[in-house]
């Protein structure tokens, strides 16, 4: 029986997923989610949906980050969606159950199942017990027959017994169901197989028709018959494939009928017969019921008597009054009417962001406490709509028509919890402050791999803007992190946690600044879920109730001391005794000396109620002057800190600075070698000028020398010649030996100036140099 009441693998399809995820986020984040909306056809997911959030958390922008890793988002989103009904909430009408049925038990110890969880239970045998081709396909028929004839049902909530040897006998019987439905499909596939034949696909649609009207209505039936049409060009063969198994699954779903039918009062709305039951919804200490069905269920028990009269909206008798009773009331004014009805335990289920939806006493109506509807909108307001860092104002005069809107809706008066509509306040959102000027909205930035600091949190609420909304909001930073740092998941402190922190700053200097949310909160046991917040009625509460301890005892000490010293028979003045009785003098004595020593005990307790009321103010004064110190210290630790963070500051500005002078000193460094390098080029530019203007003055005598020459005598045509005798009177040196080239020696003459030189000389020159010792210029080879 234990595997029926868990959800069974491959019943989570990926439309539903994309729902639960819609359904789970902050409205303001809705829009962007259906633009991630694919058209793909459905398909079963594993583990929660895991892969497919992974998907949306990757396309999101950074949209989604406050709600952590994709396994966590599968991990709440679990939580969130795994409730009676559930498939109402989300709209799904044509998928699998994916809530696990619950077990409950009374006050009486009597166990319980709410009616609509036997379906799911009927859902669970089925799938472990029958083989089914085609699987969507199977799972979806499934799904239609189940959930049809809940919607028919359609009644107030209503429990039976649980009875395991009934589910056992069902599961009996779902073991036979294949062989029954295979008989009953052998039946009919002479006349399909016949239709087909002679491509009669009306005669098929409406043969599926007729076998189960409730599976194949007009609609699927149109629709069935249209897919048919389009396989009309296919084989004969192929095409009765998918028509048996059609067929087959058509019988099944017969038989899982037939097996329902036989117990029909489990599976229809009986109101009047089922037994009196009313939900006792417990949240820690607290325990309360529906008004509504108690009234039902008071109604049943009396008849003939005066009937309450219960309203749709969960109202009732003698005008508009909250949903919801505590159970010590309900005892205390109905007493001995109530002892025949059966209060089923139903705990309330919270997910990390979201409150687990609860059917209402009437049919497709859902509720939530109206605690977590506080929480659940001014966490759209604060992190969603953002509207503290739109509209930047500390005058919260501005504020005060949007806050009179929501208002209404939190009873500051009622000291139990109570009900309101999950979506109730969804479209509630400021638009009474569209008048006012709106500022840059900033985006809360991402945590570093090694989390961050109490700074770092305050620093993140004045990059948000807000510290021009709540001028003291980074008072509240210290006390935040450390309770969000206690019930942190991972080592580190993430960015879903640093949103958790920003939003909590918001709401302590909210409620600090609204006192009838401090009262609602308080009232509504909602003080501790605010990380950091310190509830004053809570405070003044614990304060009130020491000191009624402390009178309690000094009471009953008051008692004791006076029931010592009350005059009785024994406590009376002695006697003066006779001078003749010895006996009666020694008990006078002993009297009066019993006197004294209680005079005595009464003086010492005196005494030690005074020390006690002493000690008490000292404790008082310690406490204070303890507190002063813890302040002072605090003070001391954000002054430090300040310090620390100038300190901070100012070394990564002197780093900065370091690091500009190491610059500058390789700058220095190049610049200097770049200074000696010019130096060494400048010398070596001076010592080829002083050469060059050597060889200028050279050239400029050697030019003197050659003007003398009688040029008609130069062989122009000639670079090697001979000097002759004829050239005689000539006389020439040679540049590079500095020697007088002498008649009948072999010259060479540079080509550009026309000077000669020994050609012994200008081949020992043309090796080591290439242009002319002359004019400098290219000599050509030799």
């Amino acid at each position: 029986m234990a595997q029926f009441l868990k959800c069974p693998d491959h019943v989570l399809v990926s439309n539903i997923v994309y729902s639960h995820v819609y359904a789970y986020i902050l409205p303001e984040l809705r829009p962007f989610l259906i633009n991630l909306e694919t058209n793909h056809l459905p398909k079963f997911v594993e583990n929660n949906g895991e892969e497919m959030i992974q998907k949306m958390l990757d396309k999101s922008n950074n949209k989604l980050r406050m709600y952590g890793s994709a396994k966590e988002i599968a991990g709440n989103i679990k939580i969130f969606r795994n409730f009676t009904e559930s498939f109402r909430f989300f709209d799904d009408q044509k998928y699998p159950f994916n809530a696990s049925p619950v077990i409950y038990t009374s006050l009486n110890g009597e166990k319980y199942i709410y009616k609509p969880d036997i379906f799911t239970i009927i859902q669970n045998i089925a799938l472990h017990t029958i083989n089914h081709q085609k699987f969507i396909f199977f799972h979806s028929m499934l799904a239609k027959i189940l959930k049809s004839k809940i919607v028919l049902a359609n009644g107030p909530v209503e429990f039976v017994k649980f009875d395991e040897k009934m589910f056992d006998e069902i599961e009996k019987e779902m073991r036979e169901v294949d062989a029954k439905s295979h008989q009953q499909a052998i039946a009919q596939r002479d006349y399909l197989a016949m239709s087909l034949s002679t491509n009669n696909y009306p005669a098929i649609a409406s043969k599926f028709r007729e076998l189960n009207p409730t599976l194949w209505e007009d609609a699927v039936a149109n629709s069935y018959l249209k897919h048919l049409q389009l396989l009309s060009n296919r084989r004969i063969e192929t095409q009765k494939e998918p028509i048996f198994i059609a067929l087959t699954n058509t019988c099944k779903m017969n038989c899982i009928e037939e097996i329902m039918a036989k117990r029909a009062p489990l599976f229809t709305s009986t109101p009047e017969s089922s037994p009196i039951t009313v939900r006792l919804f417990e949240d820690g200490e607290e325990r309360y019921v529906m008004e509504a069905e108690l009234y039902h269920a008071l109604n049943r028990l009396s008849p003939g008597s005066e009937r309450f009269v219960i309203h749709n909206d969960g109202s009732q008798r003698k005008g508009l009054v909250p949903n919801a009773t505590s159970f010590e009331e309900v005892r205390a004014e109905f007493g001995d009417r109530i002892q025949k009805i059966e209060f089923i335990r139903t705990p309330i289920l919270r997910s990390k962001h979201r409150a687990v939806p609860i059917r209402a006493h009437f049919p497709g109506q859902f509720v939530i406490p109206a605690v977590d509807c506080f929480f659940e909108f001014w966490r759209n307001v604060i992190l969603g709509v953002k509207l503290f860092q739109k509209y930047q104002c500390s005058d919260w005069e501005k504020y005060a028509q949007f806050f009179q809107e929501i208002e209404e809706y939190f009873d500051i008066e009622k000291k139990q919890q109570y009900f309101l509509q999950y979506d109730i306040l969804e479209s509630v959102v400021g638009n009474s402050l569209q008048q006012y000027e709106v500022s840059q909205i900033k985006d809360i930035r991402n945590a570093k791999k090694d989390g961050f600091t109490v700074q770092n949190l305050k620093n993140e609420l004045n990059h948000l803007g807000l510290t021009g909304t709540f001028p003291d909001i980074q008072n509240y930073a210290e006390g935040v992190y450390e309770e969000i740092d206690k019930v942190k998941k991972e080592r580190y402190l993430r960015t879903c946690d640093l949103f958790d922190a920003v939003e909590s700053c918001q709401l302590i200097c909210l409620l600090n600044r609204i006192p009838n949310y401090q009262k609602f909160l308080h009232n509504q046991k909602g003080c501790k879920r605010v990380f950091g917040y310190k509830c004053a009625h809570c405070e003044k509460e614990e304060e009130v109730k020491n000191t009624s301890d402390i009178q309690d005892s000094m009471k009953n000490l008051k008692i004791e001391n006076t029931n010592s010293s009350t005059p009785n028979q024994y406590s009376q003045p002695a006697l003066s005794a006779p001078k003749d009785c010895e006996k009666c003098s020694e008990s006078s004595e002993i009297l009066v000396k019993t006197q004294n020593e209680l005079k005595i005990s009464r003086d010492q307790l005196k005494e030690m109620q005074q020390k006690m009321t002493d000690t008490e103010k000292e404790l008082s004064d310690s406490k204070k002057e303890h507190e002063k110190i813890v302040e002072s210290e605090a003070k001391k630790t954000e002054e430090l800190a300040e310090v620390m963070e100038e300190l901070n500051n100012e070394k990564e500005k002197n780093q900065e600075k370091e690091e500009e002078i190491l610059k500058a000193s390789k700058e220095n460094e190049e610049l200097q070698k770049t200074i000696l390098k010019l130096t060494a080029e400048n010398e070596a530019n001076e010592r080829m000028i002083e050469k060059l203007l050597d060889r200028i003055s050279n050239l400029s005598t050697n030019n003197q020398k050659t003007n003398e020459i009688d040029e008609k005598t130069i062989e122009e045509s000639t670079q090697t010649t001979s000097v002759t005798s004829k050239n005689a009177p000539l006389i020439i040196d040679c540049l590079i030996c500095s020697s007088q080239i002498k008649a009948g020696q072999e010259v060479i003459r540079c080509p550009l100036c026309k000077r000669r030189f020994h050609s012994n000389c200008a081949f020992k020159w043309r090796k080591d140099h290439t242009q002319c010792p002359a004019c400098n210029g290219d000599l050509p080879g030799i």
